[in-house]
């Protein structure tokens, strides 16, 4: 378990900084207003929520495939319920990024979820063996 949970934290920190070069280099070329200025923070917070939920998952799952699955949709609607909030908090906030931050916040969403899911994949194929 530990030696998974290191290994898929290495792989995220990777691909933390692949994104944080893809976006600053974004931030040169394209429109300001498409790129939130919160994205740093928006990254940081996809790679603490997708390391503690893999951890999560791991810990739970221990050979039994009920409880994975029952962990497993409790942190995908926990999750779903807590970026909304964040998605609709900060854009009643800070209304002249709320597009900008959208788009980022998405966009992350995409990257960070299927990463998520192809690492559960793996790490679940490596346990049935």
């Amino acid at each position: 378990m530990d030696l998974s949970f290191h290994q898929y934290s290495k792989k995220s920190i990777i691909l933390s900084l692949i994104v944080v070069a893809i976006t600053f280099a974004l931030s040169y070329l394209m429109p300001t207003p498409l790129i939130s200025r919160a994205w740093p923070f928006i990254i940081l917070f996809f790679l603490s929520v997708s390391l503690l939920v893999y951890r999560f998952l791991i810990k739970n799952s221990k050979g039994n495939h009920g409880k994975f699955i029952n962990a497993f949709l409790l942190t995908t609607t926990v999750k779903l319920l807590l970026y909304l909030a964040i998605i609709l908090v900060y854009s009643l906030l800070n209304r002249g990024d709320a597009i900008g931050f959208i788009i980022t916040f998405f966009i992350y969403y995409l990257i960070f979820t299927v990463f998520e899911i192809f690492s559960i994949i793996k790490f679940l194929q490596k346990t049935e063996n």
